[in-house]
């Protein structure tokens, strides 16, 4: 289809098509609204846990391993195994304030990564407690969460901050024990979204201030990887391995999608 019909009216924010059937999906709105469909948007009904009142932009997560699973989160993590229907109240992170990124590790959907401004914090009992993991760190506020689909124990966190300290995007091979710098040849440009893809390589996607970067995970310096996209600011990743593409969300220039690196044929 090459037209788009408005779900609802409001700041649209996170959102979820269920993998198996693409008329199901849960759109959300700011500070953690949420509205499901089961007819492609014909119709809809409102989803949220009691009294949720997460972030301007709340997470909301799918469990890659359970296909009616999903997560909500403001200062409390909430999850339900119905799609929406029915929510179970897990846990509280340490840290004060709303849980403001999040990432699901792609193999064992007991560990969870959230963070509030600078705090990042773990949990492997699937959202219950929770441990420090901020470490070397740097104190500024992260963007972005996300876990290597072949190990996870990998997790890249990125940083969008103007300082010029060459203190963009950490990464850990340790589920956070000990945190590389691997910011390299991108300097101080702000980092705003991170993905990784699941070929042998895991290439790592970042959206930045003026487009996507890419590099293995063995390597050591990131290339521009714009394909025909504009210089702009690259708010979101996502990966699309139905159509082996990478889209893009960006600042009041619209979506864009283009083919994942090595899967041209």
């Amino acid at each position: 289809e090459n037209s788009w019909v408005e779900f609802y009216g409001a700041d649209g924010m996170e959102g979820i098509i269920h993998p198996l059937n693409d008329d199901w999906m849960i759109g959300s709105f700011q500070f953690g609204g949420k509205r499901r469909t089961k007819d492609g948007g014909i119709t809809q009904d409102g989803i949220n846990p009691s009294g949720l009142d997460g972030d301007w932009v709340a997470p909301l997560l799918y469990d890659p391993n359970n296909q009616m699973k999903i997560f909500a989160m403001d200062d409390i993590v909430y999850s339900s195994d119905d799609f929406g229907s029915t929510w179970t109240e897990l846990g509280t992170p340490n840290f004060s304030g709303n849980v403001s990124k999040a990432a699901i590790a792609e193999n064992n959907s007991n560990i969870l990564v959230v963070s509030n401004y600078q705090a990042i914090e773990k949990s492997i009992d699937g959202g219950y407690t929770y441990t420090n993991i901020k470490g070397s760190l740097p104190n500024q506020y992260i963007t972005d969460i996300a876990f290597d689909p072949n190990d996870d124990n990998v997790i890249v966190v990125t940083y969008g901050n103007y300082n010029y300290d060459n203190n963009k995007v950490f990464i850990t091979t340790d589920q956070g024990g000990s945190w590389q710098n691997i910011t390299y040849n991108l300097g101080n440009m702000p980092v705003r979204s991170v993905v990784i893809d699941h070929t042998d390589a895991s290439t790592i996607y970042l959206g930045t201030e003026i487009g996507v970067y890419k590099k293995s995970m063995s390597g050591n310096s990131w290339t521009l990887y714009n394909q025909d996209l504009p210089n702009m600011s690259v708010l979101e990743l996502e990966i699309m391995y139905g159509s082996n593409t990478l889209r893009a969300a960006t600042w009041g220039r619209g979506l864009w999608e283009f083919t994942l690196d090595g899967r041209q044929s």
